[in-house]
């Protein structure tokens, strides 16, 4: 869901896009088309790009908050998220537009009301309106890459107080070093859902649709086999 949502906000962004028509000659900036139908990156700019249509080429930028894709084929949007596309070894992009509840046009953020027990929450700016959204649950916005991770990979973010869990101590072998191996444990108050830990790593997940989780095995059984006798808890 969060990839297509990735996809049509990008989408909603094409119809944004904005013109800058280049002061060079025509017949120069035309030289540049080499196929009848593409783009072309502009080596000074993260956003501007060339594009050609039928060997006429206009200069255009990208909304702000995105990158130009050197890698987009015609007739594809070539514009996309920094976070996925990263804009190396060429030059800045253009200066923000920024709004009230926005720092660009277009971009995932961290949201005002954000905490680090709070870290599920983000922001999405879309044409420079605010969107509140939460990620799905056990995960936490990382503002690093744009999108959801695991909360222990949020340095903003208490991971514990998130979750509302801490990994117990990890058994240890004969000379009392911890194993490297994954326990699982129970979810207070919903049965399907449970904790995976991993080197001090506590991770939420679920079971699969009927199943749930048996602390017994620690993993996924057939629900029926499960006394589910709390099941109150909302998760968020």
């Amino acid at each position: 869901m969060f990839s297509y949502l990735c996809f049509a906000l990008v989408f909603v962004a094409a119809c944004s896009a904005q013109v800058q028509v280049s002061n060079d000659q025509p017949d120069a900036r035309n030289a540049i088309c080499k196929r009848r139908n593409g783009y072309y990156k502009i080596d000074s700019s993260c956003d501007a790009y060339v594009e050609c249509t039928e060997f006429v080429a206009q200069q255009l930028v990208c909304p702000d908050g995105l990158h130009f894709n050197p890698y987009a084929q015609w007739p594809a949007y070539p514009c996309g998220y920094p976070q996925d596309v990263p804009c190396i070894g060429r030059g800045a992009a253009q200066p923000a537009q920024p709004t009230g509840d926005c720092p660009h046009q277009y971009g995932y953020f961290v949201s005002p009301a954000a905490s680090d027990e709070n870290c599920g929450q983000y922001r999405l700016c879309v044409a420079g309106k605010a969107i509140d959204r939460f990620c799905p649950t056990g995960l936490a916005f990382n503002a690093d890459l744009g999108r959801c991770d695991w909360p222990d990979r949020v340095a903003s973010c208490n991971a514990d107080k998130f979750l509302g869990f801490s990994c117990p101590a990890a058994p240890t072998d004969a000379d009392g070093k911890p194993l490297d191996i994954v326990i699982n444990y129970k979810h207070q108050g919903n049965c399907y859902y449970f904790f995976s830990c991993e080197k001090g790593r506590a991770r939420l997940l679920s079971c699969d649709a009927g199943l749930a989780f048996d602390p017994a095995s620690g993993r996924c059984i057939d629900a029926d086999l499960v006394n589910c006798d709390v099941l109150t808890s909302v998760l968020h």
